[in-house]
């Protein structure tokens, strides 16, 4: 009884690994690559037009998530939370972009360039001013492959903010990992 015990865990032991091997080669459990992707990152902003002087420099960061068309085109929705402070003063902004993405492959990295329309909320934690508009951006970026799936990436965009009266300007530098779905 303990012999046939024993040779039953050895052949349990020997057996699935050649059960997953038949199960690999066959048709039905080749998947292609997923075409969605994500990213997240960190980064500064420099105002550079029409934004309060005390404000010097900002820091933020980037949640997207995209679906790739071919290798070249790709749809990206991008939350992009912002905050300046300076004088006493500090500025919460988020803002929202959907963008094309344009990608131009390499060996071992991408550029790309990006641009969309998105919405600005602007939240001042002192006076209690709060307000929302339309935007747009335009970016320019590259993105170097770090494991298969795995991706650095690095990114400057110039952002307008389109208010009633006045039309800010920043740049955002953002830098990340993306990953493959």
């Amino acid at each position: 009884m303990k012999n046939a015990l024993l040779i039953l865990a050895v052949l349990c032991l020997f057996q699935p690994n050649l059960w997953a091997q038949e199960e690999e080669n066959t048709p039905s459990n080749s998947t292609a690559p997923s075409p969605w992707f994500m990213g997240t990152g960190l980064g500064v902003v420099v105002p550079s037009q029409d934004w309060n002087p005390n404000y010097s420099l900002g820091g933020g960061g980037l949640l997207f998530v995209g679906h790739q068309f071919n290798s070249q085109m790709a749809l990206q929705l991008d939350l992009t939370p912002i905050f300046y402070t300076g004088g006493g003063d500090s500025l919460c902004d988020g803002r929202t972009f959907l963008n094309l993405r344009y990608s131009m492959p390499s060996k071992g990295y991408i550029t790309y360039f990006l641009l969309g329309p998105g919405y600005d909320f602007q939240f001042n934690n002192v006076t209690g001013y709060n307000t929302a508009t339309l935007a747009g951006d335009v970016g320019l970026g590259a993105q170097f492959d770090l494991h298969p799936g795995e991706h650095l990436f690095f990114e400057a965009r110039y952002d307008l903010l389109f208010y009633n009266n006045i039309t800010q300007q920043d740049i955002p530098i953002f830098f990340g990992l993306m990953e493959d779905l």
